[in-house]
């Protein structure tokens, strides 16, 4: 949706940059353009300001620790005035001309991700701490279960007390106060981001989320923690930041992984009303940071900066296209900025040409020592399955990329975007072997594969896949870097869910007893969930939920003993033979027992029937619908009302949307439910020979015969069997 005509200006490029590293500083008195600040990986920090649309360098401080988060704020309790950026464990404090008022060497003991201030507080956030200080002195640190994200601050209403919003990296979020927990909830959205309305910093806890899967939200806190979601993912990338873009209205400004920036119209007077779409911009990289003012000119505009260090601003089409700024200019400052341009070009091609005489001179040389090539900057993530049972790693570069190799030593399925070009060798040797090349467009610098497993369910899964995959990018010296992936056993346990809910379920259970720690369990267990698992502690308790299937799995473990339980045998199984073998592999005695009910197959069975039966029938309508149009019948012939040639059943299908072979899970059903009477088998029946019940089982999922279906799952015939 493009309701506003907004154009790109780029004003600088600085090194890679983190969420979070770009603020506009907003001028005091009649002044109206601003100044910005922005952080970068190298350490630097820079203040500068835009004048007849030339970046001014208002300071630049040397090359440091990475720069990974940046605040403007009052310290006398007017203006914003100070720039506070963290670096590392420590925070510095900048004035505007650049000199350094404050240093605070933190107690950390990882580096700062995020950081918030209000009034003289100041909240740090690194790894799982939340760190608190009031007047530069340490008040409390709250520990959370996993990985901090994003914090908001709150002040107490007739009190001196600050509520903080923390959220957490297994889609939790929580309001503490005063070190205490006062509220927690679940979020399957999984949000990463957060932004507090203007008007309610002071009044409520009321403040917008970004979520991984694409979506915005609202959480609010009175006397319960809750979340609405506004604007449903649908596709879009995952949000990095947010921000406030002010011009005809308040609008939420969202920065995507893939590249994406929009404008949402937001209702400051009723924050739960829907946000409305007005405005989208690709630019091909992550965004880092969004933010809105007057910067290059006395209009408002939105500075974005991305991955790769590029500064840019959306503002209006008539201020670019219409020349009103060069028009505006002298001949004379046009004649120096077209002087300036020029000496720049010639520098940079002496500078780039001397180099280059210089590598090869010393490649020539038999004295050079050793060539080291520059690190290739990767950015890369690993999410969790979908639907299907496809995981996506997203790979974004600094540098446009050029090929990618991808090698594997199990069966594994590959699938990249549109703007690539993927070839899989043949196997030699191994049958089980795979090398793939993926060819990159001119100019790629982000790019995604599609990986999936491609398991038998004969052998047992003992461990997690691996795969190496190594990026080269586009230009010389030719360079590779290595990024090492884990594909999970189990890849669609990927939404976190509350541990302690109350569900009507026959639980499977698994109990473990040895000499193993919390770290080592949480190790193994990595071996078969995705994502980040919580930070080894004292106790442990998470649960997962199946993204098909809807079932789950709980984990409760501590130092020495470990229980597992899901309503899927199959999930059991698995966890079993992966566990056996770590612990066989770090040479750990660990006692195992099964706790397998009699009835577990029949309520699976049951939980999925419905969707059995819809995507049974789906897959009938698909193969219908393939059958019409094999006829090659002449359109108007079959939509000619006064003379069908079909009827109104085959009519209806073929007018149905259309469907492929990736949106239908019947096999995939079939395929589980002949897994868990496999599993039931072997775990209570101790690998009893059951081929007959197989062969019908198989046999009737596939012609979707219910009644036989649960017949052999509540074991009749083996019970039959049994008494003969």
């Amino acid at each position: 949706m493009m309701e506003y005509d907004l154009a790109r200006i780029d004003y600088i490029l600085c090194g890679i940059t983190y969420p979070g590293t770009l603020k506009i500083l907003p001028n005091p008195g009649h002044k109206t353009q601003q100044k910005f600040a922005v952080g970068d990986k190298n350490g630097v920090l820079q203040c500068l300001c835009i004048k007849d649309e030339e970046p001014i360098v208002q300071f630049k401080t040397l090359p440091g620790k990475p720069i990974t988060s940046i605040q403007v704020a009052s310290t006398n309790g007017n203006h914003i005035d100070k720039i506070f950026a963290a670096s590392g464990h420590e925070v510095k404090g900048y004035t505007r001309k650049g000199k350094v008022f404050l240093t605070i060497e933190t107690s950390v003991s990882e580096t700062i991700t995020s950081m918030c201030i209000l009034n003289s507080d100041l909240v740090l956030c690194s790894g799982r701490t939340v760190t608190f200080y009031r007047d530069l002195r340490e008040i409390y640190t709250y520990a959370c279960e996993d990985r901090v994200l994003d914090i908001a601050a709150f002040s107490t209403p007739n009190s001196t007390r600050v509520r903080l919003l923390v959220l957490v990296g297994n889609k939790g979020a929580a309001v503490v106060e005063n070190g205490e927990l006062l509220a927690r909830t679940q979020i399957p959205s999984g949000p990463t981001r957060l932004i507090v309305p203007p008007a309610h910093r002071t009044a409520e806890l009321a403040v917008f989320y970004g979520a991984s899967d694409g979506s915005i939200g609202l959480i609010q806190y009175e006397t319960d923690l809750s979340s609405t979601c506004l604007v449903e993912g649908g596709g879009l990338g995952a949000v990095v930041c947010v921000g406030w873009y002010f011009s005809n209205g308040a609008h939420l400004a969202v920065g995507r992984h893939d590249g994406s920036v929009q404008l949402y119209l937001v209702d400051l007077d009723n924050v739960t009303e829907k946000p409305r779409l007005k405005f989208t911009y690709f630019c091909g990289e992550p965004i880092t940071s969004v933010c809105g003012g007057s910067v290059g000119t006395e209009e408002t505009e939105l500075l974005v900066s991305t991955f790769s260090g590029r500064v840019f601003a959306l503002r209006s089409q008539r201020l670019i296209s219409g020349g009103v700024a060069l028009n505006n200019m002298t001949p004379e400052a046009l004649a120096s900025r077209r002087n300036k341009l020029e000496l720049e070009v010639a520098r940079l091609e002496k500078q780039t040409a001397a180099e280059r005489e210089k590598y090869q001179r010393n490649t020539r040389s038999l004295n050079a020592g050793m060539s080291t090539p520059p690190l290739l900057e990767i950015q890369y993530e690993l999410t969790g399955a979908m639907l299907n049972g496809w995981q996506e790693v997203v790979i974004t570069a600094g540098v446009p990329l050029d090929m990618l190799f991808i090698y594997c030593n199990k069966k594994l399925e590959v699938q990249t975007d549109s703007a690539a070009v993927l070839s899989v060798c043949p196997p030699q040797g191994k049958a089980s072997e795979i090398l793939a090349t993926v060819r990159c467009q001119a100019g790629t610098r982000r790019i995604w594969l599609q990986m999936r497993a491609a398991v038998d369910c004969g052998p047992e899964i003992t461990e997690g896949t691996q795969v190496l995959v190594y990026v080269l990018p586009a230009g010389a010296p030719r360079i590779a870097r290595l990024i090492k992936l884990s594909l999970p056993a189990l890849p669609q346990y990927s939404q976190h869910v509350d541990p302690d809910r109350a569900d009507d379920r026959v639980w499977c259970e698994l109990s473990l007893s040895g000499g193993f720690s919390v770290a080592e369990m949480t190790s193994w267990l990595s071996e078969a969930l995705p994502g980040e698992l919580p930070r080894p502690a004292a106790s442990i308790t998470f649960a997962r939920e199946h993204c098909l299937l809807k079932t789950i799995l709980i984990c409760r473990y501590q130092r020495g003993a470990a229980v597992i339980k899901s309503d899927n045998v199959s999930t059991i199984a698995t966890l079993k033979d992966l566990l056996s073998y770590c612990s066989l592999k770090r040479a750990i005695r660990v006692n195992i027992s099964c706790d397998i009910p009699e009835m577990c197959c029949p309520m699976l069975f049951k939980s999925i029937k419905d969707r059995f039966l819809s995507e049974y029938q789906r897959k009938k309508e698909y193969h219908l619908k393939e059958a019409i149009g094999a006829l090659d019948l002449d359109i108007n012939t079959i939509n000619n009302e006064s003379e069908p040639i079909l009827c109104e059943e085959y009519l209806r299908v073929w007018k149905s949307a259309d469907d492929t072979k990736n949106k239908l899970f019947f096999n995939d059903l079939v395929a589980t439910v002949e897994q868990w009477y496999s599993d039931w088998c072997k775990l209570s029946l101790y690998g009893r020979d059951n081929s007959s019940q197989k062969i019908q089982l198989k046999t009737a999922l596939q012609e979707c015969q219910v009644n036989d279906i649960e017949s052999i799952l509540t074991h009749n015939d083996l019970q039959i069997d049994s008494n003969m």
